[in-house]
């Protein structure tokens, strides 16, 4: 196939899709202008919270502590006044009422004093009792989608009418995330600044395309707010807000520490801070788009395989040559890969595949080591110079991808999901060790590094295929039959040495183990053995043996006891010296001796 990368129909394809995606997120990601559309709002100065909020807090501080809080049930009405009880006895804001029409009032009078000293402890308990059960369910939601939901605490609550704005707005502009953890002493629930987090303004997001809104004088606020505002319920935030009021709006709006102290709720502007579990922003995503888009457009770039392949049918072949051009061929990869764990040969055959495609799908169920393959693949492709993308659906499967990584690759993972469980701070933690090794890289040390871990490499595979060998031929010398080692021992050392064992019965009378390093007898001993066992064969085959069995003496000896053949040991020693003694006599003293024995 001819080189497609800049061809024109093709970019215009590419830089079409690209646009439609853009439009679909900010179709999906529309501006927020009403709270109540959020996932979930609770306002903190309402009833008695504001004073469990730490107004001093900053990032990384516990900036509200949720105690667990017990609701009493109402007082029991009597049977003969529930008839005629008017209202919700459950509802301690509002005093339940009797009926005109009740025949007798003194119970309800002496249940309704009892009521409404269990209103006045409900009513100060029952905002904590909420706070806690939204932070409960929050803390659920968080885990169960941690990558599209997250919990900020807001402020500066701005409310426009229709009339004044066009469209009626009240939304918070202020936000800063924060984290939800229980305290495993007490069971509270601390809401914690997220430490790597700061104010965000948010005006620019929410209020672009109303005619009562002009950024061009906000852009100093942006960056001043978190040197301003050390975090959401900072009193100092009033005043920023009235500053910010000043500058965005082309109308005049009342700002006030509460609602109820304004005039008019149609251009008002307060801080009531609240908590605010809502989806997470898609600017980012808009802006890649619209990055990726004017790429697609310069003619001097070209199509990337990944973004052709999405408009148009490419073969596999086709896919290679591609890459071989943009000089990522995937080949490479399979030229004696750099596996840190080890591999099977069912996932090597992955590898293999990828050299006749740009990709390769793999499925199998849970614990088949597919992380496992990935691992490899990652470490492999990033040993030769290349940058890998990891995408998931659930930040725990990359979790558990990066802790398989080595060690030394796992600072080095950009992880940006998984925000609500510290991944601001991992992120961060990453992007600093990238820059801290890129300052500290020499090329002359590295190579030399290199060279050094590539030849240990090289010798290790080397002194593997040597035991490799070696642990083969000693399989090999295991099944060689052998001829006869001895009379009646024959076949391979393994049937060999069971024959021994077998009949290790009658050689007991030898001492020690016939299975040892170290043979039972010195060969001295053997000598004097075998020199007894020949002079008993000379005297039973002599003149007058009277015809000793041919089993001989050793068969004379099988089965006596041990402490038995240790005396017969002695006394042979005492013969063989007595034969010397003799031996070494005139053959008159010799003569006279045999006539003797």
């Amino acid at each position: 196939m001819d080189s497609r990368e800049s061809d024109p129909e093709l970019k215009d394809r590419v830089q079409r899709l690209l646009a439609f995606l853009s439009e679909l997120v900010k179709a999906r990601s529309a501006p927020v202008r009403i709270i109540d559309k959020h996932r979930a709002v609770i306002a903190l100065d309402e009833g008695n919270l504001d004073v469990a909020l730490s107004t001093d807090a900053s990032a990384g501080d516990v900036v509200l502590r949720a105690r667990r809080v017990h609701l009493e049930d109402p007082p029991r009405v009597p049977a003969a006044v529930t008839p005629w009880i008017r209202g919700s006895i459950a509802e301690s804001t509002t005093e339940p009422t009797l009926d005109s029409g009740a025949p007798d009032t003194r119970e309800f009078d002496e249940w309704l004093t009892k009521w409404r000293a269990w209103a006045e402890v409900d009513r100060e308990r029952r905002p904590a009792w909420h706070l806690y059960a939204f932070l409960q369910r929050a803390m659920l939601d968080l885990e169960a989608q941690p990558e599209s939901l997250e919990l900020v605490i807001a402020s500066g609550l701005l409310q426009l009418s229709a009339d004044v704005a066009g469209e009626q707005v009240r939304t918070h502009l202020i936000t800063q995330s924060t984290l939800v953890e229980r305290d495993s002493a007490s069971g509270d629930l601390l809401v914690r600044l997220d430490s790597e987090s700061a104010p965000a303004l948010e005006d620019t997001q929410l209020l672009t395309g109303l005619d009562v809104f002009d950024s061009s004088g906000t852009r100093n606020l942006h960056e001043s707010l978190a040197a301003r505002v050390s975090s959401l319920v900072d009193p100092a935030a009033r005043i920023f807000l009235k500053e910010w009021s000043d500058r965005a709006l082309t109308t005049r709006v009342e700002v006030v520490d509460r609602p109820d102290e304004a005039a008019s709720h149609d251009r008002l502007l307060t801080p009531s801070p609240s908590l605010v579990l809502r989806k997470r922003g898609a600017y980012a995503l808009i802006e890649y788009y619209d990055r990726m888009t004017a790429a697609a457009a310069d003619e001097a770039t070209a199509v990337p395989l990944g973004l052709a392949q999405l408009v148009e049918a490419i073969e596999p072949a086709d896919r290679v040559a591609w890459l071989d051009r943009a000089g990522t061929s995937s080949s490479l990869l399979t030229d004696d890969p750099l596996f840190p764990l080890p591999a099977n040969q069912e996932q090597r055959d992955i590898i293999d595949r990828l050299a006749g495609d740009s990709g390769v799908v793999v499925e199998g169920p849970p614990g088949t080591g597919k992380t496992h393959t990935i691992a490899n693949l990652v470490s492999a492709l990033l040993a030769r110079g290349q940058r890998v993308l990891v995408t998931s659906e659930k930040a725990q499967a990359l979790r558990v991808l990066r802790d398989k990584l080595p060690s030394e690759l796992q600072e080095l993972c950009v992880s940006v999901t998984d925000a609500g469980r510290g991944g601001s701070a991992e992120l961060n933690r990453s992007v600093s060790e990238i820059a801290t090794r890129k300052a500290q890289f020499d090329p002359r040390r590295t190579a030399a590094r290199i060279d050094e871990v590539a030849q240990r490499r090289d010798t290790a595979l080397s002194r593997r295929a040597m035991l490799t060998e070696r642990i083969r031929q000693a399989r090999a010398s295991e099944t060689l039959a052998h001829a006869d080692v001895a009379p009646g021992y024959a076949g391979t050392p393994a049937e060999i040495v069971r024959k021994v064992t077998a009949q290790s019965a009658n050689h007991d009378w030898l001492r020690g183990s016939l299975t040892t390093d170290t043979p039972p007898l010195s060969p001295e001993e053997f000598q004097t053995l075998l020199a007894l066992y020949e002079r008993c064969e000379a005297v039973r085959n002599g003149p007058g043996s009277g015809g000793v069995p041919t089993s001989g003496l050793l068969r004379m000896l099988e089965g006596a006891a041990p402490d038995v053949l240790e005396r017969i040991r002695e006394q042979c020693d005492h013969l063989q010296r007595a034969l010397i003694d003799v031996e070494g006599l005139e053959p008159a003293f010799r003569n006279l001796a045999d006539a003797v024995g």
